[in-house]
């Protein structure tokens, strides 16, 4: 409950930060578009041709799968890298614009792309090594495995917007700041993103029941449903992404340079790495 307590005031925080600088809702936004559109514009032509020429082949699905990971963490680390940079520049009292996060993201491109094929690979080896094992075997190893690389690179995004190091310093920077502070920043996270998880898991509820009022009964009660719980969803996962990236920058901010971000309480930031009380 204390945990939980801490993640209410932390999401209130951060939010209070994305009111500052409203440009920071819009980066979520801007990744799911590009991810949209490069299933659309890429993956599915691609896809469509490789069945036509190779038919139901498994490697078709592998290379797809590479694919698909590679641009989609591109465009998911190119928008967090710029809603990094613009919540350090709201936290130093600046007024940043939208084209100010895309510009430090742009400045950055080189190493996105290499972060997007180490991320890409990692996602690849787990998906290779989970349907080698099978069964719950192999979905507790892309569980634990997810898991473990979530938390490795928790800082990475930041550090790549603020440091501008390459994917494997940055994730090496990302390991020493976990390891000097006992990791207890990925449970802030956690606590974070169960207000905006909360939400979001409403809204598929509400589309479900939605959908079964369709199916038992009629369109014109489920329709109406169907579409509050997307907007919940979305709504959801949209805030959540925004508020995870404040919160990091954050707490990076406070690991590494002492930074207290104003609105955010010392005693609420020290919680956060209450495990290293020695810290100092």
């Amino acid at each position: 409950m204390n945990r939980f307590r801490l993640g209410l005031r932390l999401a209130g925080a951060s939010w209070r930060v994305v009111r500052k600088e409203k440009s920071l809702i819009a980066f979520p936004l801007l990744a799911a578009a590009f991810g949209i559109g490069y299933a659309a514009l890429v993956m599915l032509p691609l896809g469509v041709i490789g069945f036509v020429v190779f038919n139901d082949n498994s490697i078709l699905g592998w290379v797809l799968l590479a694919l698909g990971l590679f641009g989609m963490n591109i465009g998911a680390s190119f928008f967090g890298v710029a809603a990094a940079a613009n919540a350090s520049h709201v936290l130093d009292g600046k007024d940043p614009t939208l084209s100010t996060g895309i510009g430090v993201a742009w400045s950055r491109k080189g190493v996105i792309v290499k972060w997007g094929l180490v991320s890409a690979t990692v996602g690849l080896v787990l998906q290779l090594v989970a349907d080698r094992a099978g069964g719950l075997g192999g979905t507790l190893i892309q569980m634990i495995g997810g898991a473990a690389w979530s938390i490795a690179s928790f800082f990475v995004l930041p550090i790549l917007a603020l440091e501008g190091l390459g994917p494997f310093d940055a994730l090496k920077r990302s390991l020493s700041v976990i390891r000097a502070h006992w990791g207890e920043s990925i449970v802030g996270g956690a606590a974070v993103g169960l207000v905006t998880g909360l939400i979001a898991l409403a809204g598929i509820g509400v589309a479900v029941l939605g959908v079964l009022t369709g199916l038992n009964a009629t369109w014109a009660g489920g329709v109406p449903l169907i579409v509050i719980g997307l907007i919940l969803f979305f709504t959801g996962v949209t805030v959540g992404a925004v508020l995870r990236a404040v919160f990091t920058v954050v707490v990076y901010r406070y690991a590494t340079e002492n930074l207290v971000a104003e609105g955010f309480p010392a005693e609420d930031l020290e919680q956060v790495f209450h495990a290293k009380k020695s810290r100092r």
